[in-house]
């Protein structure tokens, strides 16, 4: 058969190829329509509790070829979600998700990990999938008490890690409480994230200096350096850096640029908060140095409130207690490594936190794998004892003093620290993404399995 110019007709030119029953293309737009809406609802929910955009994109893109489609374009951003869907006419449906606000909300993000898998083995129908969504988007975790508990139990906790003493977790703990509640309260409000980040840092930054001025006047000896440092871990961006560099390592540069320049945006807030408390609050600011530990006591102080302090952060991040637990040995396993780096290469403070970071990133992948769950929720708790954030907070206090050779020196410090942590987690990613990889072949083929046993299946049921 030819066309008018006498050539072969293609597919797109014979008009016996192209007919098609009447409504099927409005049918197959609407169906569409809907799987678009339920996979960029799941996508925007991962995005706003803390997933990588590279998780986002490879859920968004497997519902939607597990409800048919055969063309799938996704492209997310930390704020947006777009994706387009190729139809069998050649036409395009595509839809946009806006994502306003980033939290970290570890329960909720294993919510939307469970109901994208459910969805892409078809364990439920679109009607339960739409449900299951709304349940989730309501879900608000930890109640009020035990969310602002957690904040008070990491600032006290965190005091001791670094060196205070017991006094000092005293006024960090009150102060802790004071500024996870005040979040809370913030983000209710739809506020800014670096207006907040740089409210809070400020609250916890007089805070901190008034309340060691007041336990000075009754005289314990409180250090107001080592309360501050246990308020800064309560607002310090660890998962943003943490999603960056694991986005760069799975190809989406601009995302992970982007994540990454909203993560040092948060760092300079929170510099801007502390730096503003102690301007303000010079005249009244008593800063006594801390009670000196060593030996077994600190290597004791440092084990127990590592442990506890990793476990107060995944109540404060609405992790699930189970998922805590499993995540014990980790924590354990990465301090330990931590404390013999540190012995044996004192000096060398990227090494210090390389290696560690190497075996916690490669034993949160494994449970990942093992308990079908984003392998963030294990690797953040694990990671956290290594957050400088006592280094974070001499550079600032001795840019604030003037002193720009010691500012100098923590600065490198927290520097090289944090290049450890992130050239550890690019290194486990990129691992990780050539044996398992997150976008592409081996996940399409797991799905074509998924699709080829429950055809089979279908085919003995009609055969019966």
């Amino acid at each position: 058969m030819e066309n008018e110019k006498g050539a072969p007709l293609t597919g797109r030119d014979d008009p016996q190829q192209n007919i098609r029953p009447a409504g099927f293309a409005e049918e197959e737009r609407r169906h569409f329509d809907r799987v678009l809406a339920l996979a960029l609802g799941i996508g925007a929910g991962l995005l706003s509790c803390g997933a990588s955009v590279s998780r986002v994109e490879m859920a968004v893109k497997l519902i939607c070829l597990s409800c048919g489609a055969k063309e799938v374009n996704v492209m997310a951003l930390p704020s947006v979600i777009n994706c387009s869907i190729r139809l069998a006419d050649g036409s395009e449906v595509s839809q946009m998700k806006r994502n306003c606000e980033v939290t970290n909300n570890f329960r909720r993000m294993e919510m939307y990990n469970q109901l994208s898998r459910d969805v892409c083995a078809k364990k439920l129908t679109a009607e339960e999938a739409e449900l299951e969504l709304e349940h989730i988007a309501v879900d608000r975790g930890y109640s009020l008490p035990v969310s602002v508990l957690s904040g008070g139990l990491v600032a006290g906790i965190f005091t001791v890690y670094f060196g205070g003493a017991l006094i000092d977790s005293i006024p960090s703990f009150i102060v802790g409480c004071l500024m996870m509640y005040v979040n809370i309260l913030l983000s209710r409000r739809d506020f800014n994230s670096y207006a907040r980040t740089f409210v809070l840092s400020l609250l916890g930054g007089a805070l901190s200096i008034l309340l060691s001025r007041l336990f000075i006047v009754f005289g314990a000896h409180c250090s107001v350096s080592m309360v501050s440092i246990g308020t800064i871990m309560v607002v310090v961006p660890g998962l943003l850096i943490c999603n960056a560099v694991r986005d760069m390592f799975s190809g989406d540069i601009y995302s992970g640029s982007f994540e990454l320049l909203n993560g040092l945006l948060t760092i300079l807030a929170i510099a801007a908060g502390y730096s503003s408390s102690i301007i303000i609050l010079r005249s009244v600011m008593i800063d006594l140095t801390p009670v000196a530990r060593a030996g077994i006591e600190d290597y004791a102080y440092r084990i127990i409130t590592c442990l506890l302090g990793a476990c107060s952060v995944g109540i404060m991040f609405n992790c699930q207690l189970k998922k805590i637990a499993f995540g014990v040995g980790n924590i354990l396993a990465t301090f330990a490594l931590y404390l013999v780096i540190e012995y044996y290469f004192a000096d060398d403070y990227f090494l210090q936190f390389l290696i560690p970071t190497l075996l916690a990133g490669l034993i949160a992948e494994i449970q990942a794998r093992a308990f079908k769950a984003p392998s963030t929720i294990f690797l953040v708790p694990a990671i956290i004892v290594l957050v400088p954030g006592g280094s974070l907070y001499y550079t600032v206090n001795y840019i604030v003093n003037s002193d720009m050779a010691l500012a100098q020196v923590w600065g490198e410090r927290a520097l090289l620290s944090l290049l450890g942590i992130a050239v550890g987690i690019s290194v486990i990613t990129a691992i990780f993404q050539i044996i398992h990889p997150v976008k592409g072949g081996a996940a399409l083929k797991r799905l074509h399995r998924i699709k080829n046993k429950q055809q089979q299946r279908n085919n003995q049921q009609q055969g019966k």
